[in-house]
């Protein structure tokens, strides 16, 4: 297999869950906002939010079907953990909030925890070095979700992007490949074509160990 077939197969694969992916998150985010209307002062507790809306998109795909062979995984207890599997695929995507104010162009970064840095750290998806075989390691993606603010109301996003490098805190984490899920379902590639200036992040002033926290588990 090609790195070009690599590259495609990432691609129809994003495609391939890429519906039932935005409609995890929607329902995720509505169903935690609906929970904690209740809760006075909630806007004391940003974190509360996120947690939340991971808890229940993972309870929406494991009693929804998803397509083909594709699995929910990772250990709930560390932080509501949860990545998209694909056994057959060998992909593998990872949930976790985009930080588009917290973090330079969204990414988060891997923390200092050594089993998250490796799992940030892969070759580039169309690069391959003449004589030596590619690596039959499984694709790693983070599947990002946001919700922001614009003139018609709240609005939520999902993207898959494919990271090169841990990253540092303060700079862009490298990535090179980044696929907007529409809400309709299938992807548009962000990389090839810019979109929209990103908007405002209602949910940036998040503590840094939220997104760190899964990573006991990994």
């Amino acid at each position: 297999m090609t790195t070009r077939d690599v590259r495609l197969r990432v691609e129809r694969c994003a495609d391939m869950v890429s519906l039932e992916l935005y409609e995890g998150v929607t329902t995720g985010v509505a169903s935690a906002r609906a929970m904690l209307r209740s809760l006075p002062n909630r806007g004391d507790y940003p974190h509360l939010l996120p947690l939340s809306a991971r808890a229940f998109m993972r309870e929406h795909w494991r009693a929804n079907r998803l397509p083909s062979d594709w699995r929910v995984a990772g250990n709930p207890r560390l932080m509501g953990q949860t990545f998209l599997r694909s056994a057959q695929e060998n992909l593998e995507m990872r949930l976790l909030k985009e930080r588009r104010r917290t973090y330079p162009g969204g990414v988060p970064v891997a923390g200092s925890n050594e089993a998250r840095r490796d799992a940030w750290r892969q070759p580039p998806l169309g690069f391959e070095i003449p004589g030596q075989p590619l690596s039959d390691e499984t694709v790693r993606l983070l599947a990002l979700w946001d919700l922001t603010q614009n003139d018609e109301g709240l609005v939520v996003s999902v993207r898959v992007v494919h990271t090169l490098a841990p990253g540092v805190f303060g700079s862009k984490v490298p990535v090179d490949l980044s696929y907007e899920i529409k809400p309709t379902g299938g992807i548009f590639d962000m990389l090839q074509f810019r979109g929209d200036p990103q908007n405002e992040d209602l949910y940036a002033d998040i503590d840094r160990e939220e997104n760190e926290g899964d990573a006991s588990g990994e």
